[in-house]
């Protein structure tokens, strides 16, 4: 059924009406991508030119918006939708996909946008082969004149979340921050110690003709150095290990849950950190792991029985209200909150464009503080505590983390670290973008 679906699939319409389906909702691209791979049929190469088009005009949107608003007369804003996407797909496939020819990737932009509005094909056919003619007159703003806006531009992310990063962090790292993200990451593997060692999984990929190395820092990390689907990996199937980035990792190692200890993790979806704790508590003792959605403490659940893990209670409770019967009951929480997600751009395309609308959400770190004080709570004396986010914003880190300890007595700071991704290693070594804190009761 699959393949005589595929026959009859033109791919880049298939990734078009994704993308203008994209332009107009607020979903999320890999859903949409998911959806899409199985409502066609698609696999193979197919498959593949779906997923790197669908991906990579959303991960390049603000730079092709750049190029479409120096060619177009008529500002982006007044343009038809349909006529923007068709723009964008056209421009992506000329500038970053080698095997494309030009003059195809001018001449079926011209046939998509035909069928939903032909007046507009010869303006998106003047358009991108002005592009063709002009691209080396085609320059990025200047870097000296224009520091924020030409990041924005260079890397494709919001110039708002460049402006913040470049307020906090400065303008050098910034940078840096943006090329550690500019690529995206392979796939990075946590051992599942209750089967195996880091050594016998490096063996069986090995086997499997998988090239992998150990983590450089997390102890029980291994990263793929080529890109694989997910979904080809047997020793994911078997439960010798589970999918999670080394900054996930260090910061439950870092918490150090201990055999028989119990362990609350508060926002426990999609529960990979309940999976480290129960690994380093050599499967002994008890993890409740909460969420706000039944349907993903399901996923937990599912995750769990692949690994053999027998520890994980799943429950669903939100991490924003008080629970009187949790308190002093755990000897350690992970408290890994909602946030603004921006240390995991690499993974994220369509945050790159989005990331403004987080930029000026203010009630995050109070929802996020109201967390932290609640798992405080439920903390043993001697207990610890791990508060932790994927972004880089300090209002929603080192700021909630040191209100914290200025207005509660008993508590002390005993770790905190922020991780960058490194631009100067090669993308399959390179973490997340990631805060942690380790809170001590006493």
């Amino acid at each position: 059924m699959n393949q005589e679906k595929n026959q009859n699939v033109n791919v880049r319409a298939a990734a078009y009406n994704e993308l203008l389906r994209f332009e107009q909702s607020d979903t999320f691209i890999n859903i949409a991508v998911d959806t899409a791979i199985r409502r066609h049929g698609l696999s193979g190469h197919d498959r593949d030119f779906f997923t790197a088009l669908v991906y990579g005009v959303t991960e390049r949107q603000i730079t092709l918006d750049y190029y479409i608003s120096k060619l177009s007369s008529k500002p982006i804003r007044k343009l038809d939708p349909s006529v923007v996407v068709a723009l964008r797909m056209g421009l992506y496939q000329i500038i970053y996909m080698d095997k494309i020819p030009d003059s195809a990737a001018c001449n079926e932009s011209v046939k998509l946008v035909k069928k939903r509005a032909a007046s507009a094909a010869p303006f998106v056919n003047a358009i991108l082969r002005a592009f063709l003619r002009k691209r080396e007159e085609l320059v990025f703003p200047s870097a000296e004149k224009e520091p924020v806006k030409y990041l924005s531009v260079r890397y494709s992310v919001s110039e708002k979340l460049c402006g913040l990063w470049c307020e906090m962090y400065g303008y050098g790292q910034t940078e840096r921050i943006l090329r550690g993200m500019d690529e995206p990451p392979t796939v990075t593997l946590r051992v599942n110690t209750l089967k195996t060692d880091r050594e016998t999984l490096l063996c069986k990929l090995a086997a499997d003709g998988i090239e992998a190395v150990p983590s450089p820092e997390a102890k029980f990390g291994i990263r793929i150095c080529c890109p694989v689907p997910v979904g080809s990996l047997d020793v994911l199937a078997d439960g010798s290990c589970t999918v999670q980035d080394d900054a996930s990792s260090l910061s439950v190692e870092a918490l150090d849950p201990r055999p028989g200890d119990t362990v609350i993790d508060m926002c426990s979806a999609p529960g990979g950190k309940s999976m480290s704790a129960a690994m380093l508590m050599g499967g002994e003792g008890r993890i409740r792991s909460f969420d706000i959605y039944e349907n993903k403490l399901e996923l937990i659940r599912g995750s769990a029985e692949r690994l053999g893990i027998g520890i994980i209670e799943t429950e669903c409770s939100d991490g924003a209200v008080f629970r009187e019967d949790l308190v002093q009951t755990a000897d350690c929480v992970i408290c890994d909150v909602p946030c603004s997600g921006y240390g995991v751009l690499a993974k994220k395309p369509d945050l790159r464009s989005r990331a403004a609308a987080r930029v000026s959400d203010s009630e995050l770190p109070e929802l996020q503080y109201k967390i932290l004080c609640n798992a405080a709570a439920y903390l043993k004396k001697g207990g610890r505590l791990v508060y932790s986010t994927c972004t880089l914003c300090r209002s929603e880190n080192e700021d909630n983390v040191a209100r914290f300890i200025a207005e509660h007595d008993g508590y002390t700071l005993r770790t905190e670290r922020t991780l960058f991704p490194d631009p100067e290693l090669p993308p399959y070594l390179r973490t997340d973008g990631f805060y942690f804190a380790v809170i001590e009761k006493h």
